[in-house]
């Protein structure tokens, strides 16, 4: 006894039925089509299906009288089950182009992996399993029909990409463009084109460029070109946040951080908040908010409790206590369930439920944290007890050179650089090794300092590092310290071990159990920005703040170097400012300017005498261009500038003496 299920192939200049008329038309135009020798792909497919599912098909394939287009195979009804043997038979047919007609119920199960007559049937599985909180078993399986055509996979994926389900993180010209190709219906057409309609002219094109990609991208092709994409957002994010460090290559850095906030992701927009406050000559707290308001929207858990900080202290708009403590809420729910989860995978990886994991000591309560009133140093100071390094640095210069309403704070400094340096941080390296070299804020040792120096331009300071003079007996003991301070997560230790540490408690990046500590204590949404369990960064009372906002940093890459000509923060021969021939040069160049402008008269000579001063004014503008931050290119440009106001001293001085001669 069987049921009856009908073979067939589509031409392939037919197009796909979307409907179950169309899909039955195709079926009885082919089943009306000339009698031709069978097919050798129904061969193929009942070869596949007895091999997977013996005993569950009725087939015969005959001999060389079976000349229809069709082709009729029974199912045995004694089977106790027919869900798997069916769905792996119409796996294999998928995998050769040919469609499944069941007559009794008029259904069409096609060989791009759609049944017109009940939408949803391949992708059930997936359903099923996202409704059981199963998100990777669902995106396998949307994938896998995706690959095949499906536009419900292909619209179910977009959603996922667009909304940040199943465990996916968001990307939108890819949600977008699946969404478009995979709307089915008037109802998944209209979202499709509301979602596509608020993307800029620009994106849009992207988009419309990434649609033809995939089109013409067959089977696993597709999912490829769909990885890829993604890929390149993560690489994008990750090479940005290493390649910031490397303090000459910030700006370009810091430059790709939107594009990938844009496209959805929640971590590039949350570190794109702290750049447009610190990164820019002008702070915007308002487009720190809005970017970090997107983070936290997007699931992400530090960008929720950032901005539970922002709505209460007023930073980027008003002071908002409801919101606060709607977001704080949210941020200690997200990380309760975190820490659930990661128990319960302990529990059930460990044998008898027991975990096997190393027990963590218990974090001490976090201290408050002392607000300043100052949002450019607040603010960066909470990304910074996060073990953001670049917000380490920018509160190591402001406590360096006393900015944003605090005084110097030498020790603190010392701090904030050793954190942002242990992270790779180039500038906070170098500035760590004046500080040991010199004393500031802690003990000092001449060894330590240029091994920090030697590390700073290995990792692409845009400080001046002149010749260390290392002695030829020093050169491995340095060698070895280097190789100590740059092991991951050291450096601190290191100096700690030779007695370097700063004379206060260093200030620490998060660790998991702080912030569990955080959550049991139930912190207010003020407490929420620390932690670590170490005590709040020391600041000294706030100073009457003027009434003009703080000066800016004079460019985005280098925020911490407008006043370091003033403190001598080099490194070369002279750690300061000291009178020699180069600085008397370039005096002498700029009185002769007025000489110049004086008394000169065509005719004057005394050509050997200018071109001897200058050379002299040349020497002594490059060697005053050592103390400065210039390239090689920029000081040969000073030095032949020089040497113009130094032709127009000798001849300023020749029509002096002439005039004086003349006089006498």
């Amino acid at each position: 006894m069987s049921y009856t299920i009908q073979i067939w192939e589509k031409p392939a200049d037919w197009p796909w039925p979307t409907t179950k008329a169309e899909a039955d038309a195709q079926y009885e135009r082919a089943e009306v089509g000339p009698q031709v020798p069978m097919n050798p792909k129904f061969a193929a497919w009942a070869q596949a299906v007895e091999q997977r599912s013996p005993g569950f098909w009725d087939i015969y394939l005959g001999g060389p009288e079976m000349t229809d287009p069709t082709w009729g195979v029974g199912i045995n009804t004694r089977a106790s089950d027919w869900g798997a043997p069916f769905d792996d038979g119409w796996e294999q047919a998928v995998r050769l182009g040919l469609n499944l007609y069941d007559p009794q119920s008029g259904v069409h199960y096609l060989a791009n992996g759609d049944a017109p007559e009940e939408p949803d049937l391949p992708v059930q599985r997936a359903a099923r399993a996202r409704k059981a909180g199963d998100d990777a078993t669902a995106w396998a399986e949307y994938r896998r029909w995706a690959a095949r055509g499906n536009p419900h996979a292909l619209y179910a994926l977009g959603r996922a990409l667009r909304f940040g389900t199943m465990g996916q993180r968001r990307h939108f010209d890819l949600a977008a463009a699946l969404q478009l190709m995979g709307a089915h219906d008037a109802e998944t057409r209209k979202d499709a084109q509301a979602f596509y309609g608020r993307f800029p002219e620009q994106a849009k094109e992207r988009v419309q460029a990434l649609m033809v990609r995939l089109k013409a991208a067959p089977g696993e092709q597709l999912l490829r070109i769909v990885d890829e994409e993604r890929k390149a957002v993560d690489d994008a994010v990750a090479r940005c946040e290493q390649l910031a460090l490397y303090s000459r290559r910030r700006i370009e850095a810091t430059d790709a951080l939107e594009p990938a906030a844009a496209q959805g992701h929640e971590v590039a927009a949350f570190l794109h908040a702290l750049d447009v406050v610190i990164g820019w000559e002008q702070p915007n707290y308002e487009n720190a908010r809005t970017w970090c308001q997107r983070a936290a929207e997007w699931d992400y858990e530090p960008a929720k409790r950032l901005l539970a900080v922002m709505h209460e202290r007023g930073w980027g708009g008003p002071v908002d206590t409801q919101q606060a403590a709607k977001w704080n809420t949210a941020a200690q729910e997200q990380r309760q369930q975190a820490l659930k989860k990661k128990q319960a995978q302990e529990a059930s990886e460990s044998p008898g439920g027991l975990s096997l994991a190393p027990m963590t000591p218990a974090a001490p309560a976090p201290a408050p944290v002392v607000w300043t009133g100052n949002p450019l140093r607040d603010l960066p100071g909470w990304y910074a007890r996060e073990g953001d390094p670049h917000a380490a640095f920018h509160l190591g210069t402001s406590d360096e050179h006393g900015r944003y309403g605090g005084p110097v704070n030498l020790a603190q400094a010392r701090a904030w650089y050793a954190q942002a340096a242990e992270a790779g941080h180039a500038d906070a390296t170098y500035n760590l090794g004046t500080f040991v070299e010199s004393g500031k804020g802690g003990p000092k040792d001449a060894m330590v300092a240029k091994a920090l120096f030697m590390l700073a331009n290995t990792r692409g300071t845009t400080m001046q590092i002149a010749d260390l003079r290392i002695k030829p007996q020093d050169q491995g003991p340095v060698r070895a310290v280097v190789t100590a301070l740059r092991e991951p997560g050291r450096l601190r230790a290191v100096l700690q071990e030779r007695g370097l540490s700063p004379s206060i408690a260093a200030p620490g990046a998060s660790s998991s159990a702080a912030v569990a500590g955080a959550v049991a204590a139930g912190l207010s949404a003020t407490e929420w920005g620390r932690a670590d369990g170490a005590p709040a960064a020391p600041v000294a009372p706030a100073r009457a703040q003027p009434s003009q906002p703080p000066s800016p940093s004079r460019s985005r890459s280098r925020v911490d170097d407008e006043e370091e000509e003033d403190d001598g923060h080099r490194h070369g021969a002279q750690s300061s400012f000291s009178l020699h021939l180069g600085h008397v040069a370039l005096a002498i160049g700029v009185t002769n300017a007025v000489l110049l402008i004086a008394f000169f008269k065509p005719g004057a000579s005394f050509r050997m005498g200018m071109f001897g001063l200058g050379l002299v004014a040349a020497f002594g503008a490059w060697r005053t261009a050592r103390d400065f931050d210039w390239s090689p290119l920029a000081r040969a440009v000073v030095a032949v500038l020089a040497a113009v106001p130094m032709v127009g001293m000798a001849v300023c001085l020749g029509l002096l003496f002439k005039a004086v001669r003349e006089r006498g």
